[in-house]
């Protein structure tokens, strides 16, 4: 008769290592909650961080103060201007991470991110032409039209990946490589429409491309909320099958997966995903290439985790780097995007140095 014990062993230890995940996916979703209430309350007019959520709350349930009191005042101020920054922060750093943590297992290159890939510099390049063009597609007007150019040519970087990943087997960083010299031609591009627009539509260009939060209103979340969070549901319910394509395509299929129809879906999603952060907030880089590689260094691989994991810290760091934005510039002279970009190139380099010789 076979001891039990061993048995019992390997279930203890898996609920340990089960329960360590969920703990660590409850500290990132502490850590964006507390995040939320800190970005609120960072500004020109300080209001106290519990009194944040408070004011909140009894906007919520319609508990409103006296107008033209100093309560009325923090509400206004926090539920117009400063919250709906930090939903969209909160939202759009989830949807970027969810993405590089969704690239790097389909494309099983450590490198992928909406951003290397191309995909964000094509959904710029569609905003661009909807901005100094005018052109959009089917004629749309406003910021549905530019997110909806914005998908179109952020299908393009997509198309091309798609098309290149059978030869890609044998070299992971072929589709980087590609998505690389793709990034290079739509930035091209882009800059060829601004040497022949107008100061004021160039200075409003250039916003997007490096990254900003300070245009942002309760108009510019429902349409990027709505997007981003459908994508994070739809693929957090394939994250068994993405468990099963990280072991290779050839072994995916042999287990009946739909290798090809997967890879399109991910990519899919992914690419209106970072459509509809491009179209509000213009490109946010570093935020999915690193969000991923500090979320498995400690959770491991396993997407039914990385995934909610990596929403969860990758929304806590756009707004770590919103705040760091504002509290070096009440004015909104430093764009978020190259806060995030000078907090994510060190870090990426030290994984780089911590994980060298180590396969992804």
């Amino acid at each position: 008769m076979s001891d039990p014990a061993p048995a019992d062993g390997m279930k203890d230890g898996y609920r340990r290592y089960t329960k360590r995940k969920i703990l660590f996916i409850a500290a990132c979703l502490s850590v964006a909650a507390a995040s939320v209430g800190l970005s609120v309350s960072v500004g020109g007019r300080t209001v106290e961080f519990l009194d944040v959520y408070s004011s909140i709350w009894g906007h919520i349930i319609g508990d409103r103060p006296a107008a033209g009191t100093s309560a009325w005042m923090d509400d206004f101020i926090i539920w117009n201007v400063r919250l709906p920054r930090a939903v969209f922060a909160a939202v759009a750093g989830a949807g970027l991470a969810v993405g590089g943590a969704v690239m790097q297992s389909v494309m099983k290159n450590p490198l992928a991110d909406p951003y290397t890939t191309g995909i964000s510099s094509g959904a710029m390049f569609g905003v661009a032409v909807g901005m100094v063009l005018g052109l959009t597609v089917a004629g749309g007007s406003g910021q549905y039209g530019l997110v909806m150019n914005a998908f179109l040519f952020a299908l393009v970087p997509m198309a091309m990946i798609t098309a290149l990943s059978p030869l890609s087997n044998s070299s992971p960083a072929t589709l980087i490589l590609a998505g690389v010299a793709v990034s290079y031609l739509f930035n091209a591009l882009t800059t060829l429409l601004l040497v022949t627009t107008d100061a004021e539509t160039l200075a409003a260009v250039y916003r997007w491309q490096i990254g900003s939060l300070t245009d942002i209103t309760w108009d510019s979340v429902p349409v990027m909320a709505g997007i981003t969070i459908a994508g994070t549901v739809a693929i957090s319910i394939a994250s068994r099958k993405l468990n099963v394509l990280s072991l290779g395509d050839a072994q995916a299929r042999a287990l009946g997966l739909d290798v090809s129809g997967l890879r399109i879906l991910c990519l899919l999603a992914l690419s209106l995903m970072t459509a509809s952060v491009v179209a509000y907030a213009g490109i946010l880089g570093f935020i999915g290439l690193v969000s991923p590689h500090i979320v498995r260094m400690v959770i491991d691989a396993d997407n039914r985790f990385v995934i909610p994991a990596a929403a969860a810290f990758g929304a806590a760091f756009l707004m770590a780097s919103d705040i760091l934005a504002r509290a070096i510039s009440d004015i909104g002279a430093v764009p978020a995007g190259v806060v995030v970009s000078f907090m994510g190139a060190p870090v990426f380099l030290y994984l780089i140095m911590r994980q060298r010789g180590r396969a992804f």
